[in-house]
C-alpha cells in the first residue's frame, strides 16, 4: 500500500525510517515551533475573546433594556449622535472599550502608548469634534474628527459596540463625522486602519473612500484612506489642495 502523500518524506524515500530521519530535520523542527506558537497565540486570542463576552454589562453607563444589552431587533434610527467632550464619562467607556477590543483583536495586541495617539483637546471644537453615539440612553459608539491642515482632517476612534453591529448605525456615524467635517470647512477626510478590522475598510470602501500611500508612521495600521467631500459646489474626487502642493503623499508626514 502506498504511503499516504502527507506522511511521504520530501526527496521521495518511504518506509517508517524515513518518515522518522525527515520528521527529525531542522527544517520540520522550524515548522513544528511556527505552527506551536500560532496555535498558543490563536487560544490566546480565543480565551480573551471569551473573557470580553463573559464581561460584566453592568460597568456599562446609561441604562438600557434586556439588562444592558442592545435588542438585537432595533434600528439605527433609534440612536442619538451628538457632539460630547472626549474627557466625559461616556467618551471615555467607549474609548476604553475601543482599545481593549483592539487589544484582542490585533494579532501583536495593541497598546495605546505605541500608537500615534492624539491628544483628546485636539478633538474639541472649533477646529475638532468628539461624537458619542447613545441607545436607550446607553454608549455603543463614538469617532473624532481633529485637523491636520487647514484643509484635511483625520478620523480617528471610531467604535460601535458589538452588540449593536449589524444595523447601519457605523454607517450612520460616518455620515455624521463626515457633515460634522463639512461643517466646519474641510474638504477630505483622512483615515488608517488595521488588517484585522476587515468589517471596517469594507465600510470606508463601500462609503466612498480610496486607499491612498501611507501618510503616516501608525505602527498599527495596515491601510491607509482618504475621501474628498462634497463642500461649497466642488465635486467628489477633486483634489484638495493640501495634496497638491507638489509633495508625494508617502512623503507627508502628518501627525496623528
Amino acid at each position: 500500500m502506498a504511503a499516504a502523500p502527507w506522511l511521504t518524506p520530501s526527496g521521495g524515500a518511504s518506509g517508517p525510517e524515513a518518515m522518522i530521519d525527515d520528521f527529525t530535520t531542522p527544517a520540520w523542527a522550524d515548522s513544528h515551533e511556527r505552527f506551536s506558537a500560532d496555535v498558543t497565540a490563536g487560544l490566546a486570542r480565543l480565551a480573551r475573546l471569551l473573557r470580553r463576552r463573559d464581561k460584566d454589562k453592568n460597568e456599562t453607563p446609561g441604562g438600557a433594556p434586556d439588562g444592558g444589552r442592545v435588542n438585537s431587533s432595533f434600528s439605527h434610527a433609534e440612536a442619538e449622535i451628538a457632539p460630547e467632550p472626549a474627557t466625559s464619562a461616556a467618551a471615555q467607556y467607549c474609548l476604553g472599550e475601543y482599545y481593549r477590543e483592539l487589544a484582542e483583536r490585533f494579532d501583536a495586541g495593541f497598546d495605546p502608548e505605541l500608537s500615534i495617539f492624539p491628544s483628546l483637546e485636539e478633538f474639541a471644537p472649533p477646529h475638532g469634534i468628539f461624537l458619542v453615539a447613545r441607545l436607550y440612553g446607553r454608549p455603543v459608539g463614538c469617532g473624532g474628527i481633529k485637523p491636520i491642515s487647514a484643509d484635511a482632517v483625520s478620523l480617528k476612534r471610531m467604535w460601535i459596540a458589538p452588540d449593536a453591529r449589524g444595523h447601519g448605525l457605523g454607517r450612520r456615524l460616518l455620515s455624521a463625522l463626515e457633515e460634522q467635517a463639512r461643517m466646519l470647512g474641510y474638504s477630505v477626510v483622512c483615515l488608517e486602519t488595521n488588517k484585522t478590522l476587515v468589517e471596517a475598510q469594507q465600510l470606508y470602501r463601500s462609503s466612498g473612500y480610496r486607499e491612498v500611500p501611507p501618510f503616516n508612521d501608525e505602527p498599527y495600521a495596515h491601510h491607509w484612506f482618504e475621501k474628498a467631500l462634497h463642500h461649497g459646489g466642488r465635486p467628489q474626487g477633486r483634489t484638495p489642495r493640501w495634496l497638491a502642493l507638489g509633495e508625494p503623499l508617502r512623503r507627508l508626514r502628518l501627525r496623528t
